[in-house]
């Protein structure tokens, strides 16, 4: 199985219900391939977190996203012989896919599904690309604010009050109000009258369109 490309979680999901994929994937033939013992693996690994008690009676703490099952329960899980589903299970590691974790103690097979969040709780991944996304924008917003009074030599006032406007702005409006500001400052005539950033932004004075 290859490695996975976290950008393509981007293009979107189709929701499956889990009930519904494991009575579909119950009675596969030893012919499915690498993307439905992947699936299986999925479903198979705990949705919360379990403590499991060894043949030694020795407990280990299993927990989301993670699978204490030997690679011969694997194999009748798959339906594929063992030494496939050791070269799967490896190749999967050797991806970054899944990891093994190691116990001195038992020789079960451990393992973890990197970033299992992303497979099954979209509502985290919609989370983590809205913050990404405020995250940008306040970076946007902090450099037209510094370039805007380097440029037009304005005291930095109303900050809050400007932040509420920028927010308020498309991504397009913010690029262009960044872009535009060494245009406006050039075409200021008398510099008495030159707008501070909350009116620049609340006016859209960046759409601006001037004679050359």
């Amino acid at each position: 199985m290859q490695k996975m490309d976290c950008q393509a979680i981007g293009y979107g999901y189709i929701i499956i219900p889990k009930a519904l994929l494991k009575e579909q994937l119950i009675d596969c033939s030893p012919h499915e391939g690498e993307i439905e013992a992947f699936l299986k693996l999925l479903i198979k690994v705990n949705y919360s977190e379990t403590k499991l008690t060894d043949h030694q009676r020795r407990t280990i703490v299993c927990k989301r996203g993670e699978s204490l099952h030997s690679y011969r329960s694997w194999s009748a899980i798959f339906h594929w012989p063992t030494s496939r589903t050791y070269r799967f299970i490896q190749q999967l590691k050797t991806n970054g896919i899944i990891e093994i974790i190691p116990h001195n103690d038992t020789t079960a097979l451990h393992i973890r599904v990197v970033d299992y969040e992303n497979w099954t709780n979209i509502s985290t991944l919609l989370g983590e690309k809205k913050e990404n996304t405020q995250k940008a924008s306040n970076e946007k917003f902090r450099l037209f604010w510094d370039d805007y009074h380097n440029i037009l030599q304005l005291p930095k006032e109303n900050i809050a009050k400007a932040q509420r406007i920028w927010k308020k702005l498309s991504e397009k409006e913010q690029q262009l109000a960044i872009d535009h500001i060494e245009e406006y400052y050039y075409h200021q005539t008398n510099m008495k009258f030159t707008l501070h950033a909350c009116s620049y932004l609340s006016n859209k004075a960046f759409l601006n369109e001037y004679e050359h």
